[in-house]
């Protein structure tokens, strides 16, 4: 069982499932190799989690702190200079970026308490494995960046928490519905490195974090 308490053959299933989604040219067409570049703009589901060990360090009960972020975004680009056979290799980097509040219920204790935010951003380098034609493709894509997972009650004041060495890795698809416009899906984690308390600064265990976006890409 994963930390978020999704189960690890189920998770790696999916990802190996939508990383061999790679849309097939109709019959005599050929569309070319993937090739050039493409700019993503997606919108993102994650889950930020409700750890109790995070909890207690902020001087919050678990079911305090907001479980899902419903409105983020992920922003990428990415080029694909060599092709090898059936795959074609990219570079790129993402941004992801999410923010929820929960408000106290009236049935909690204090209900009056200001709402607790949960932020999560994430920038990160990727190498992509890509599987297709120039019209759709597939791809499983992975890199090392840095990530912040900002957790606090909002009475007026923003902490600045340290980031976190972060493995992003999943995979996704693009079907292209032009010759320059594309949907695209991608399913993403986000394996974060534990962070020490230092003082009053508090500190997080080693975790991960599970995105799905859908949006467009634009070539």
């Amino acid at each position: 069982m994963c930390p978020s308490g999704l189960p690890a053959p189920r998770l790696l299933q999916s990802l190996l499932l939508v990383g061999l989604l790679a849309p097939e040219p109709a019959s005599g067409q050929d569309p070319g190799p993937i090739s050039g570049y493409v700019f993503d703009a997606r919108g993102s589901i994650i889950n930020l989690g409700q750890d109790a060990e995070v909890a207690s360090q902020r001087f919050l009960g678990p079911a305090q702190m907001p479980n899902w972020g419903w409105v983020g975004f992920d922003l990428g680009g990415h080029v694909y200079p060599l092709s090898l056979g059936p795959v074609t290799f990219g570079v790129g980097a993402t941004l992801h970026y999410t923010e929820a509040r929960r408000h106290p219920t009236e049935d909690e204790p204090d209900p009056d308490l200001p709402p607790v935010v949960s932020r999560f951003v994430a920038v990160s380098p990727l190498l992509s494995l890509n599987f297709g034609h120039r019209n759709g493709w597939s791809y499983l894509s992975g890199g090392l960046g840095t990530s912040r997972l900002t957790i606090y009650r909002d009475e007026g004041t923003r902490p600045n928490y340290p980031s976190s060495k972060t493995i992003n890795y999943g995979g996704g698809a693009r079907w292209f519905v032009s010759p320059r416009l594309a949907f695209t899906v991608d399913l993403r984690v986000f394996a974060i490195n534990a962070i020490e308390q230092m003082g009053p600064q508090p500190g997080s265990p080693r975790m991960n974090r599970y995105a799905f976006s859908v949006g467009a890409s634009f070539r």
